[in-house]
């Protein structure tokens, strides 16, 4: 009964990925809430499905020695909160040498709005600025000066990282943009320092002018003290031109200056050559291991192909489950290499297996003991060299590169589904056939006659 049990619970589970794996428009799998059009995608790399591929140079001249590394991980940082607000894409950003940082964006279409957005300072500052000149108290030669006939602008100790939260919001009196402004809140320590500033600007008649690298976002009289720390922008060209500000706003300004030095875009037929090549080699080694397990092992070798199939879809089950999480598993060339060297590591595991009943057969057990007995023994080398290798994983996973912690993860994640696949898929249909009419030592590879 317990082993009828859990085949069906097998066949339930291979129903399960082939629907997850092979979704279609027809089945429930469509209904799910959250799934993108219906379907789970494994998600790609830069190298498989195109994109843009950037190398910025950050601008240490002015910065102490002991100060530099923690000056490009603050330029990282606001990077990835500019292009991967929600942590989930697979964007990639990381340093190259001392002071390059490398960017890469799968997928992007508008590359020239990637650039600029990246690049850009995203410097705010507020201002107090004084709303006319006194001509009478300017001798002839200060009149002679433009910069005495604007009105002056004085800093008020207010920036950008003073601000909690930026959104786009809408007028309802209209303006410039079709009434598209900025809505912005300060965090609670600049409160106090906002709504002592608006209220001397009410009081003095002076302007308040918020600017963003030098381009002034809003120059206006105060009607009243703002004393909840909340604001808005306004003069935006569009919705378009407001959404990039406010991102950049709540991304906050780049540390240090940085400089584009090398822009490469990878085309999607590239990346499409890539795949195909790679599935021809998966489907290569496939069919190869099949017919050498089979070859040698027959039954047996049919069963390993079987837990191999299994293995294989519950694997691209995970990549595409993984894409509707916080945690999506990005699949680049090195993770499809991954992925073929478990596939590897899984038969060698069935081998294994195999190979330990042989031995008990031939020490004189029944078929049912031998199959007992050889998952049993089989199991302690199987577990050390299994765990062995998700220690060199992990390791690779925490010192890496991007390229090889993708590598070191799919490996993993191959690792573990294969001692699952091996102990519980294997071991059930083995007993399963050896509990059949048609189970033979010789149909089962063991060729030599008990002692």
């Amino acid at each position: 009964m317990k082993l009828r049990r859990n085949l069906y619970l097998i066949l339930a589970l291979v129903i399960a990925l082939v629907v997850i794996v092979l979704p279609r428009e027809d089945l429930i799998l469509s209904k799910i809430p959250g799934v993108d059009d219906g379907q789970l995608k494994v998600r790609q790399g830069l190298d498989l499905q195109g994109g843009l591929y950037l190398t910025y140079k950050a601008d240490l001249a002015d910065v102490a020695d002991e100060d530099k590394k923690a000056a490009i991980d603050g330029v990282i940082d606001v990077i990835n909160r500019r292009i991967n607000p929600t942590g989930t894409s697979e964007v990639i950003v990381q340093t190259s040498g001392a002071d390059q940082i490398v960017v890469q964006l799968p997928g992007v279409q508008n590359e020239e709005e990637a650039v600029g957005i990246i690049g850009q300072t995203a410097e705010l500052v507020f201002y107090e600025e004084t709303s006319s000149v006194d001509l009478t108290s300017l001798s002839e030669e200060e009149l002679q000066d433009p910069a005495n006939l604007t009105p002056q602008r004085i800093e008020t100790g207010l920036t950008g990282k003073d601000l909690a939260n930026a959104r786009v919001g809408i007028n309802p009196n209209g303006g410039q943009g079709g009434g598209i402004v900025v809505e912005f809140t300060m965090k609670n320590d600049a409160v106090d320092t906002f709504r002592e500033l608006t209220t001397r600007i009410n009081r003095n008649g002076t302007r308040l002018a918020i600017t963003l690298d030098n381009r002034t976002l809003f120059n206006g009289q105060v009607s009243s003290p703002i004393t909840n720390g909340s604001g808005v922008m306004t003069g935006f060209a569009d919705a378009k031109d407001a959404q990039e500000t406010a991102l950049l706003l709540r991304a906050g300004s780049l540390p240090v200056p940085i400089e584009l030095v090398a822009q490469r875009s990878i085309g999607a037929s590239l990346g499409s050559v890539s795949i195909a090549k790679s599935l021809m080699a998966g489907v290569i080694g496939l069919i190869g291991l099949a017919i050498f397990m089979i070859g040698y092992y027959r039954l047996s070798g049919v069963v390993a192909v079987t837990a191999l199939i299994i293995y294989t879809l519950l694997n691209i089950a995970i990549f595409k489950i993984s894409s509707q999480t916080g945690f999506p598993i990005v699949m680049t060339l090195a993770g499809i290499a991954a992925f073929i060297l478990s596939i590897g590591m899984a038969v060698d595991a069935n081998i294994l297996i195999f190979e330990r009943m042989k031995e008990e057969y031939q020490e004189g057990e029944d078929l049912e003991d031998s199959l007992k007995a050889g998952f049993k023994r089989a199991w302690s080398s199987i577990r050390d060299s299994n765990i062995s290798s998700l220690i060199t994983c992990f390791i690779l996973y925490q010192f890496g590169t991007t390229v090889i912690k993708g590598f070191a993860l799919v490996l993993a994640i191959g690792i573990l589904t294969s001692m699952f696949t091996a102990i519980t898929i294997s071991r059930n249909l083995m007993m399963a056939l050896v509990k059949s009419r048609i189970a033979k030592p010789s149909r089962l590879g063991f060729w030599k006659e008990k002692k």
